[in-house]
């Protein structure tokens, strides 16, 4: 079994332990509270029930006695009576309810059939008073009422001091089971604790003795591992060494070749930035063109839409015309209208009324006319303007195409000499180059092979300080679990 199973299972029988304690802890509260429950919910209200009990059969005493002294309350006393015999009833069911101990049941049934006799005399006593009889009914209260009365009272007291005497024997095993459940949980706490501490001591032992065989072995192997390393470690810097100047001297060599290469280098991309450049002129020429020709197009498209404008505005200026005219007709109308009615004297007012709106109205329209009309002239002289701008501004597009064709001719003849340079110191550049691939192979190799080197003495020196800390480790270790060191 390895250390860790040992661990995890002395935590799992504590943990057990513990469960343990918790559960006879529970139980013991669980009992503790159902006792107490019990002697609240039963004992205390059987008391309670023996106490009602006498109390109702002294209010019937009292009530049956209302009766035959006092005539002129004899309904509220009959009625206080029908209370008392439900009170009786609940008395009764609650103590049902409540009683455990059959014995103390039949006790309960024989107070409940002496209340029955006793009900049964209460209604004796209650037709002979009804029938205006009450000698009878005092000689019946007296003879057989109040006896079973007595007599029922006597059973009640009597049932309520067995119950008290219930009761403090109660209390008393109430204690006694507090008492005994503490002692157990106290004694199984001290059983969980011996036995935790004993599976610690043991847990403890048993790793500390799986711990100091293996510190050893470990101890043994570091200082064999630590000794290699150091001879490897010193023969692998050695090697180092040697590498480093062989590469420095093929380095020297690299970087006359490179300087060489440069150069034919930056001649070939100085041809080839220029080459871009003048593609990038042409090309930018190319879309100058292209824009001056959108341009063109969007001109001549102002132009149609300010003739349409202007034809749509000689169109508007005819419909005012005919709306001039018809207002100035709608006037002589009314004209006409007003002289009518005022022929047609008290009969015609509501229509000169009627003319004189038609009047105004014209008027109004006339007055709109001559405002449409002048704006109308003042959008016609506006459109007359931009057909002009847009013809000067066709002209000037025209030029501009014309003068960016033959720019965009000059940069192209540029291009094609430049693209000729720029292939000649390519072709130097390429040259040059393939010189540098020899020695780039060389020096790849030189590297690796130092590279190769450094890794391993970078690894022996890791294994040689890893063999040194097993070491150490061992030695602490050791002393920890020993007190001592190893040798």
């Amino acid at each position: 079994m390895t250390i860790s199973h040992k661990i995890i299972g002395g935590y799992v029988v504590i943990l057990a332990l513990l469960a343990l304690v918790t559960g006879v802890a529970f139980h013991a509260l669980h009992q503790t509270q159902t006792t107490y429950d019990d002697f609240l919910n039963v004992d205390e209200r059987l008391l309670e029930s023996g106490n009602d009990l006498m109390t109702v059969t002294y209010a019937q005493q009292s009530y049956v006695r209302g009766i035959l002294l006092y005539p002129d309350i004899r309904q509220l006393n009959q009625t206080q009576l029908e209370a008392n015999d439900r009170q009786y009833k609940e008395i009764f069911a609650k103590m049902h309810r409540l009683m455990r101990i059959p014995e103390r049941i039949a006790v309960i049934s024989e107070m409940e059939s002496i209340q029955q006799q006793l009900l049964q005399a209460q209604q004796e006593v209650l037709r002979l008073a009804a029938e205006q009889k009450n000698e009878e009914a005092i000689a019946y209260t007296i003879k057989d009422f109040r006896p079973r009365s007595l007599a029922l009272i006597e059973k009640a007291k009597n049932f309520y001091e067995e119950q008290t005497k219930l009761l403090d024997r109660g209390r008393i095993n109430l204690a006694e089971e507090v008492r005994l459940f503490t002692l157990t949980l106290v004694i199984v706490s001290l059983f969980a604790i011996f036995a935790g501490m004993s599976i610690g001591l043991n847990l403890g032992r048993t790793i500390t003795g799986q711990l100091r065989e293996s510190i050893a072995q470990l101890s043994s192997s570091s200082a064999e591992i630590l000794a290699t390393t150091t001879q490897v470690a010193s023969g692998a810097a050695e090697t180092s060494a040697a590498v480093s100047e062989t590469t420095a001297t093929v380095e020297e060599v690299k970087q006359t070749a490179q300087l060489a290469s440069q150069k034919a280098k930056y001649v070939s991309d100085t041809a080839q930035k220029a080459s871009t450049v003048s593609r990038a002129g042409r090309e930018s020429v190319e879309e100058a063109i292209q824009g001056m020709h959108r341009i063109q197009e969007q001109m001549e498209s102002i132009a149609s839409s300010i003739v349409q404008l202007s034809e749509q505005s000689q169109a508007i200026g005819e419909i005012i015309a005919t709306v001039n005219d018809l207002a100035e007709q709608s006037n002589l109308l009314a004209v006409n209208a007003a002289i009518e009615a005022t022929r047609a004297g008290e009969h015609g007012k509501s229509f000169g009324v009627v003319a004189q709106e038609i009047k105004s109205l014209a008027e109004q329209s006339r007055q709109a006319t001559s405002q449409v009309r002048r704006i109308l002239g003042d959008i016609q002289k506006a459109t007359n303007t931009a057909v002009l701008a847009t013809e000067q501004g066709n002209k000037a597009v025209e030029a501009g195409v014309k003068q960016s064709s033959e720019t965009g001719e000059s940069i192209r003849l540029l291009s094609v000499s430049i693209n000729d340079a720029a292939q000649a110191a390519t072709q130097i550049a390429a040259s040059s180059q393939q010189q540098m691939i020899g020695m780039d192979q060389i020096v790849l190799a030189m590297g690796n092979i130092k590279e190769a080197s450094q890794q391993n003495v970078a690894g022996t020196k890791q294994a040689e300080l890893a063999a040194q800390g097993l070491h150490e480790m061992g030695s602490k270790l050791s002393i920890m679990i020993n007190g001592k060191t190893t040798r």
